[in-house]
């Protein structure tokens, strides 16, 4: 066997926001034909989270890598999900912009992060109510006859645990496709003109601190 015919290694880096996206698109193809079932609330949701975060982490670690090196992007991959969302304006754009936190886009994508979190460590709680004697029913207990206790005790439970309270799921996945075409597809040279941004250097505490460095290094 000639040098030639060796083994080589190869290697390709691998986004998995792709695939998830791709569930994505089928996940709301198949939530909207099955009129909306609550069946799917949390794994729609589950994946939008998991596909936010990857965009995240991929656009983050690729942009600090090229700019800043290895340490700068490690460090980016270390922060919690809302701080990467957070800071990916003024890593793209070199502290120029700040996103905008009161923009509806943003609020949903806080919204899916407090959900997600919400879901994968979710625990038992008690539930207290107060219930008029009306509103009371008799059902047996083990070993202790009948007892007398709110007829809403007998509702069935929430199967999404609440992950559409806010928002629903479709509206989750719309904020990320407005996400990806606002800051991944025009970063960052155009994201001047995305209305989810802040100039900072518009922003009255910005120039303060601006005026009073350009007034220290005058010095």
């Amino acid at each position: 066997m000639g040098k030639s015919d060796k083994p080589k290694k190869y290697a390709r880096l691998v986004f998995k926001s792709t695939s998830l996206g791709r569930v994505l698109n089928k996940l709301r193809k198949h939530y909207e034909a099955e009129q909306r079932p609550e069946s799917l609330v949390i794994p729609y949701v589950l994946t939008c989270a998991a596909y936010l975060e990857s965009k995240l982490n991929d656009s983050l670690a690729q942009f600090a890598m090229k700019r800043y090196g290895a340490d700068v992007a490690d460090a980016l991959m270390s922060l919690s999900l809302p701080r990467k969302l957070n800071v990916l304006v003024p890593v793209l754009t070199e502290g120029r912009y700040r996103i905008n936190m009161k923009h509806l886009v943003y609020e949903r994508l806080i919204s899916l992060i407090r959900v997600r979190n919400s879901i994968t460590h979710a625990k038992s709680e008690l539930e207290e109510i107060t219930a008029a004697p009306e509103d009371l029913m008799s059902v047996p207990l083990i070993f202790s006859g009948m007892a007398q206790i709110p007829r809403r005790f007998m509702d069935q439970p929430d199967i999404t645990l609440g992950a559409s309270k806010t928002f629903t799921p479709l509206e989750y996945h719309d904020a990320l496709e407005k996400l990806d075409k606002w800051f991944f597809r025009r970063c960052p040279d155009r994201l001047s003109k995305v209305a989810m941004v802040v100039d900072r250097s518009k922003e009255e505490q910005w120039k303060e601190v601006t005026t009073a460095m350009v007034k220290f290094s005058d010095g």
